[in-house]
Parts: structure tokens; sequence; C-alpha cells
């Protein structure tokens, strides 16, 4: 007798067989128990998650309710009224014909005569055309069971004649009792992490997960291992990520390019590594942002999830956010250069770069530069300007002396930052700037003005805009500006923590009020920004509710 491989050996016979998609199995039977089965039913989700084999349970079920004393009927390779069709190779309108002349005969031992159409989206626009009037209006006994990987190619007049089903990905923890339950009936050994292993690389699909499972069970000793599943899909060991990760966080690169040698020799696809790596550090991020509340978003055994809790505190969330969207970038770059791996290499250096600096939980204090009028087209630009320093004749300086009135800087501005020197026009917010300087400063105007700042501070890094628009001016003490975050908001108020992001607010700040100025953070339970007279008067006239607050970026 011919070989039977798991996936057809145990592929489910009933509804209660299926695993992870109750929402979808309880409905139907309840039903067929109360006979209220649809014309049409459309099957839809991710690959290896069920559809197929709930559309065979199902016809086989509407049959044997149906056609009492035809045992018959509960074969569904051998029943003539169960009628099953690849929608790849029968695409055209021809094959649809032929489907619409052939329902209109009776079933001949049940009751139903039932059509599954598997991949239904890669049927053609005159196929689905031709369907449409038997689809709305079939004769009594006939039943349409559609499956499909893609449902938004489906016409919109074929989804809504149709009852729709969505199938979800399983769950990797049911997944893996599932697979243990499969190996101890064949009477083979397999390690946990060889079924994480498995389950994770299958990708919620229970069908790709016992493909790959038989593999490994053929190809065994009688016993599966975590290296196993490891050296046939290609992965690398977890021990490898968890490792580079420590090199990473003490910021040892050389330790680094060393481990990355040490998975590269054994075979591994660089560019398939740094997807790994991505997801390790996704998994950091999770960790340091929710701990044990977020667990079930880390598809990992319970000891490794410790193992990524202990490891993410050694990492602040910006280093995290960082080291993320470096790798990102490296699988951007690896696209279009012919070097996977001095893209990851690059990526590497940066994230372990002793200059960059590390951001701290504390917000100290960052004095601006006092902004400079650019030299003449003919001359070189000027050196990086010396940070302004508060002191206590700062009272005397002209720009905060009412009896001199500040000139706004003309010319070419150069600002340095973290990538040298940046010119930015002093006319690119000329009419805001006019603005602003010419009232006095106050914490009220500042208050007032507040999107007009955080907009200027976006034309230079948007991402830091973005997270100063959830902060508040909260007090002006001399020349140090308090900005507020709420407790809701503390993340932000880390992001803005870092004293490149503290100084190109307090930059920009002082280049459009004309007045050098400080800024520092603060936490504060309740800080709420107040509502601007415009925001009020929509408010007023739609009875509605803020739900979200942003500058115009035109």
């Amino acid at each position: 007798m011919s070989y039977l491989v798991l996936a057809r050996k145990y592929r489910p016979q009933t509804f209660d067989d299926v695993i992870g998609q109750e929402q979808i199995t309880n409905g139907l039977k309840v039903a067929l128990a109360h006979n209220r089965v649809h014309h049409a039913y459309l099957f839809c989700g991710p690959r290896g998650t069920g559809k197929t084999t709930c559309a065979r349970i199902l016809a086989r079920e509407l049959n044997k309710v149906k056609a009492e004393g035809h045992a018959e009927s509960l074969d569904i390779d051998s029943n003539l009224d169960i009628i099953e069709i690849d929608g790849a190779s029968n695409r055209g309108i021809d094959e649809i014909r032929t489907l619409r002349e052939n329902v209109q005969f009776v079933p001949m031992s049940g009751h139903y005569k039932i059509y599954i159409v598997d991949e239904v989206h890669m049927l053609t626009t005159e196929a689905f055309n031709a369907l449409l009037k038997t689809l709305e209006e079939p004769p009594s006994h006939v039943k349409f069971i559609f499956a499909t990987t893609d449902p938004n190619k489906l016409p919109l007049t074929v989804a809504s004649r149709c009852q729709r089903c969505d199938f979800k990905r399983i769950p990797l923890e049911l997944m893996v009792k599932s697979l243990k339950s499969i190996a101890d009936k064949e009477g083979f050994k397999v390690e946990d992490d060889a079924l994480y292993a498995v389950a994770k690389a299958a990708q919620g699909s229970m069908r790709d997960a016992l493909s790959v499972l038989d593999q490994l069970i053929s190809y065994s000793d009688g016993t599966v291992r975590s290296s196993d599943v490891n050296a046939m899909l290609g992965l690398v060991e977890t021990q490898f990520l968890f490792d580079l990760a420590d090199a990473l966080a003490v910021k040892d690169c050389a330790k680094a390019f060393e481990i990355l040698e040490a998975i590269i020799s054994r075979g591994k696809d660089v560019k398939q590594f740094n997807l790994t790596l991505v997801e390790h550090f996704r998994h950091l991020m999770v960790m340091k942002v929710g701990g044990d509340k977020l667990q079930s978003l880390v598809d990992y055994p319970k000891a490794q999830k410790e193992a990524l809790f202990v490891q993410a505190g050694k990492f602040t969330m910006q280093e995290i956010i960082e080291a993320l969207e470096l790798f990102i970038e490296a699988q951007d770059t690896a696209r279009i250069t012919e070097s996977a791996r001095l893209s990851l290499e690059l990526a590497l250096a940066k994230v372990t770069a002793a200059d960059v600096p590390v951001p701290t939980q504390s917000s100290k204090p960052v004095a601006a530069p006092i902004p400079k009028p650019a030299v003449k087209p003919a001359q070189a630009p000027v050196a990086s300007p010396k940070p302004f320093s508060p002191s206590p004749t700062a009272s005397k300086n002209p720009l905060r002396n009412p009896e001199a009135k500040p000139t706004p800087p003309s010319g070419q501005a150069f600002i340095k930052n973290d990538k040298g020197f940046l010119g930015a026009p002093a006319s690119a917010e000329a009419g805001t700037a006019t603005a602003l300087a010419d009232r006095p400063l106050a914490i009220e105007s500042i208050k007032r003005d507040w999107n007009a700042l955080t907009h200027a501070v976006s034309q230079e890094k948007i991402s830091t805009g973005t997270f100063l628009q959830e902060g508040c001016p909260l007090r002006l003490e001399g020349q140090k500006l308090v900005i507020a975050f709420s407790t809701e908001h503390a993340f932000y108020k880390e992001c803005l923590s870092k004293p490149d992001a503290l100084n190109l607010i307090a930059v920009t700040f002082s280049k459009i009020l004309n007045t050098p100025l400080i800024v520092e953070l603060e936490t504060v339970e309740n800080a709420v920004r107040e509502e601007t007279d415009q925001v009020s008067d929509a408010r007023g006239i739609f009875n509605g509710e803020v739900v979200n607050e942003w500058h115009n970026e035109e």
C-alpha cells in the first residue's frame, strides 16, 4: 500500500476535528441543526487553515442529513452529487456555461448537488459575470461553496451574494499541541523546541506544518531535534540571536561580527538572517512595552519569552527602535546591492558605534545654540555656533532687552547637527517666524502657537515633531521652556530625551522666537494641551470630540 502523507492522513473528517476555527465550525453546526444553510458560502483566509476541508465537511454533512439510508453520500470522493472544481484550471466562461447547464439536473442520491470551487478568485471576469444570475437564484437543490486565499480579487457582485466566513491563522500553541499528538500517534519523538520551530515556520498554516513534520520524520532516526528543523529550513539557531543582541547591548562590534561570521559559515542565508534579526528585536520591543501583558504576541516557548524579557532590560526603548530601523534599512539596501552581508555589517557597526549618544531615562536640559546670521554668499559657511548658556547677565542680552528690538536673521542660517551642517533659509518659515517674533515671549503665546512651533520642528525631523505634538508647554522660567508629557505619553518623552532631539527643538524654537531657549521635559500625570479657539468652535458646531489634532504640513 502506498504511503499517505500526514496532511492527508490526518485531515479532519468532522467539524469537531478542525482546530483553530471554532467561530466558523460552531456557526455551521448551528446552521445545519436549524436547517438554515445558505445557498452560497465564501470561505476565505490564509493557506492551510481549513477552508477546503470545512467545505468538504459541510457538503458531507448536508447530504448525510438529507439522504438518510444512502451510505455512499458520506464518501466525498465517490459521491457524484459533490462536485469539486479547481478555479485555477477551470477559469473560463465555457466551464461556467457547462456548470450552469448541469445545475438544472437534480442530485442522484442526496438531496443537494453541491459545487465546491477552490481558488475561486482565479476565475475570469467573464466567468464571474456568467455565474451571477445562477448564484443569486440557484435551484433549491444546489449549494455553492467557494474557497479563496485572496477575497479582494472577487467582484463585489459575487461576494455580496455569498455568506462570508473568514478563516484565521492557527495559533502557535494550538498547532504545537496538534503536531505533538500526531507525532505520538506515528510513534516518533519530537522535542518541544523542534515542534515550536516547525509551527513558527508554518506561520499559521497547519498543512505547511504537517508537510515539514512529515519530511523531518522521514529523515530522522526516531527523534526529531530543533537542530534538524534549523538545518532543513535554513533557520538560524535562537541562541545566535540572543548572543548577537547581547553583543549589541554592550556596543561590542567585534563580537557582533564574529557571531555573524559563524552564522554565515554554517551556510545560512544573510537576507533570511536579517529578517530573523528584525523579528528578534521586534520581540524585544514588545517585551519592553508590555512585558508579561503582551507575551501572547511573541511566538516562543515560555522559557525563551523569559529570556527575551531579561534581554529587553539591557536596552532602552530608543536603542531598540534605532536598531530596528537600521536592520530594516539594511533589508532595503540589500535589494539594490549585490552584498547583503555588507548591508548587515554596516547596520551592526552603526548600532555599536561608540560615538552614538545613548538616551537616558532622565531628561537633562540642553542649551540651544544662538542662531547667527549666515555669511555673505561670497564667503564660506561659518563654523558651528557655540551653545548658549544662561548667565546672571542674560537679561542684558539685546535679544531679551525690550529697548533693543531683535531683527530676524537674514540670508542663509547654518545649524549643526549629527549629520553635519544643514543650511536652512531664514525665510523658510518667514511668515510664522515674523509673526511669533513680534509677540512678547510668554507661556500663553507659546501655548497658542504650539502647532506652528511643532510644525517647524517636523520640517527638520518628522518623528521629533510628531512626538513633540503630544506634549504641551508647561511653564517658562526665564530662558528655560518646560514641556510636559502625560504618563500615557511617557514613551514620547523618552524618545525626545535624547540630546540631539532636545537640541533640535531648542534650536528651532530659538530661531522662530528670536530668543535663545533651553528646553526641558517633565512628566505630569494629567498633562493636557489647551484647546485652540478654532478647535473649540469646530467642536461646538459639530457637537463632536477631538480624536486627533495635527498641524497642516503644507
